[in-house]
């Protein structure tokens, strides 16, 4: 069975590898990154405040959105669903908090068994759920989207992103699993990322390294899906798109080769 674990690897600076370590359970966090990249909220993800978010952990295999809405549907009108069938997890949205409350209470008082398995329920420390195009939004009335056939783009979701995420950080995550492309950050729905590799056996590669593990011990949650655009257009280098195939023509113009 899968089992959720945190990534090992280095600053961008850093040519290590964390590929292929015998820790399973593995850190980004070391003092370079932390000072570099931001300071954590203090939020203590066992103990989480109220949110609209409920964290589901223990989904059996093969439970479907629908076997999940038929049991906290009860508690309130749920604005989104999404799951992580690889870490046995899933994540609801309610349109109102006290509904939210109303079902962690109440689950945690009354153990609610799903395909004759318990469920444990309790709060996000997310305050809503980044949307993704494999998601469920009952309101509406479309069924989530098959995933997409294999190929060399993955589109990365990060959940519960406290720490900033940028191109560094994805191509420091991925590279490991193959040679990274392009990569496109966007934030129109929460936190996601546009992930091109040179072959689609890198691609197959990561997803399976990397999908539901944490950039970061507690939170930047990673969901990984093949993505259904065929390249990712990249028009400049920043912290928000790269293009690792060619060098930067400022850097060219001034006869310098980009690092």
């Amino acid at each position: 069975m899968a089992e959720k674990h945190t990534l090992d690897t280095m600053t961008p600076a850093s040519s290590s590898n964390w590929y292929g370590a015998d820790n399973k359970r593995m850190k980004l966090e070391n003092s370079q990154s932390s000072s570099s990249m931001g300071t954590k909220s203090s939020l203590d993800p066992h103990q989480p405040p109220p949110s609209l978010v409920v964290h589901a952990r223990a989904v059996p295999d093969g439970c479907s959105f629908q076997e999940i809405l038929n049991h906290v549907a009860r508690f309130g009108k749920i604005s989104y669903l999404t799951m992580m069938p690889k870490i046995r997890q899933a994540l609801i949205e309610f349109e109102r908090l006290e509904d939210a409350v109303n079902c962690v209470r109440s689950t945690q008082e009354n153990q609610i068994y799903i395909l004759e398995r318990p469920v444990f329920f309790n709060f996000s420390t997310s305050q809503e759920i980044t949307r993704s195009p494999y998601g469920y939004s009952p309101s509406s009335q479309q069924p989530p989207q098959e995933e997409s056939p294999m190929n060399n783009i993955l589109l990365y979701t990060i959940f519960n992103p406290i720490y900033p995420i940028t191109v560094d950080v994805i191509q420091t995550i991925s590279s490991p699993c193959g040679i990274v492309q392009r990569v496109a950050i966007f934030r129109k729905n929460g936190v996601q990322a546009l992930v091109e590799f040179d072959s689609t056996l890198s691609a197959q590669r990561a997803k399976q390294h990397l999908d539901g593990a944490d950039i970061y011990a507690g939170c930047c949650t990673l969901k990984i899906e093949y993505a259904r655009c065929q390249r990712v257009n990249v028009y400049k280098n920043d912290e928000m798109t790269w293009d690792y195939t060619i060098q930067d023509r400022r850097y060219l113009a001034w006869g310098i080769p980009m690092m």
